[in-house]
């Protein structure tokens, strides 16, 4: 089968379209024909090698955690889940081995794509729509139902940004996103009940404190801080040294703080698709890549500008 594989650390240039061999799936297992996957930060950053002393990479490596397609086999014990049926999932073991014609991924991980949702809005739904909604519900301890207060959105027009927002609206916070002046009216459209432009002078004067403040570009909480209410909640899910540190000193804060660990989710991912089927979520799509041209969507998400999510469409691979 065709898949992106890379074989040392690097950039962009590293990454090849091959032929690798089909994998299987095991006990609890899908085997899924990959229609479309997605681009996150963490592929590039695993690819790099940023992350080598931590999260070292085995190669030859396929990137790639989100996928949607359809079911093509099923493992041992998998009776909830049949061959042919439209699914999403976020890949839970390795470095990925989403961008390639087949993947595998664990029935816990993995949900029936909604009626109306197609194969591209499904593959941008699982690790940034799991992220945000895990900052949001189990970090900053926000209801998603009744939620009372303010909740500030740092990029708010990115990938998790866009859908935290959105979740947040719709549980019934008082919404603020932060973008630049480009993208007001994306984020206005997405439901927010204000906007702070950062490339305006001083665009944090004369704020109201918020209860909760998700940070979905940078993890040093310092220059949030001031903006939070006590007994508030900061989280990013781009956490920073500091962003532990002060996680750990909490018992001494007024003012809560918290790193966003996804835990990929088949139940979260159910808890996402009602959302979608409610009318209250949408993916917006930054752009798309056919699997030849992954390199071109790696550094679309590397230049740090994309508005939603980016895509890579895989069905037409060969």
């Amino acid at each position: 089968m065709k898949a992106i594989v890379y074989r040392s650390y690097g950039g962009p240039e590293k990454l090849e379209l091959t032929d690798i061999a089909q994998p299987s799936p095991g006990p609890g297992q899908l085997l899924i024909k990959v229609h479309s996957s997605s681009v996150n930060p963490i592929d590039w950053k695993l690819q790099s090698g940023a992350y080598r002393w931590v999260r070292p990479v085995r190669f030859p490596a396929t990137p790639g955690f989100d996928v949607a397609g359809e079911v093509a086999a099923v493992g041992a014990g998998v009776d909830d889940f049949a061959v042919g049926l439209r699914v999403h999932a976020r890949i839970a073991e390795g470095e990925g081995r989403g961008l390639a014609e087949y993947a595998v991924a664990g029935t816990d991980v993995s949900a029936p794509i909604p009626t109306g949702m197609d194969f591209g809005q499904a593959a941008g739904l699982p690790l940034a729509g799991m992220t945000a909604l895990q900052g949001l519900r189990n970090e900053c301890r926000m209801p998603l139902d009744g939620a009372k207060g303010r909740l500030l959105i740092v990029g708010a027009s990115g990938g998790v940004g866009h859908l935290a927002l959105q979740i947040g609206k719709a549980a019934g916070a008082h919404t603020v996103g932060v973008c630049s002046t480009r993208n007001v009216d994306f984020v206005r459209g997405l439901g927010a009940d204000a906007v702070i432009q950062y490339d305006r002078p001083n665009p944090y004067s004369d704020i109201e404190p918020f209860d909760i403040i998700y940070n979905c570009v940078s993890g040093d909480p310092g220059p949030w801080l001031p903006l939070l209410k006590k007994g508030g909640s900061y989280a990013s899910c781009m956490p920073s040294a500091m962003t532990f540190v002060r996680s750990m000193a909490n018992p001494l804060s007024s003012k809560r703080v918290r790193a966003v660990m996804l835990k990929p989710s088949g139940a979260d991912l159910r808890i996402l698709n009602r959302l979608f089927e409610a009318g209250k979520l949408r993916v917006a799509i930054d752009s798309r890549f056919p699997l030849a041209e992954t390199r071109k969507a790696w550094e679309r998400s590397q230049a740090g500008r994309a508005v939603g999510k980016i895509l890579v469409d895989v069905v037409s691979a060969s």
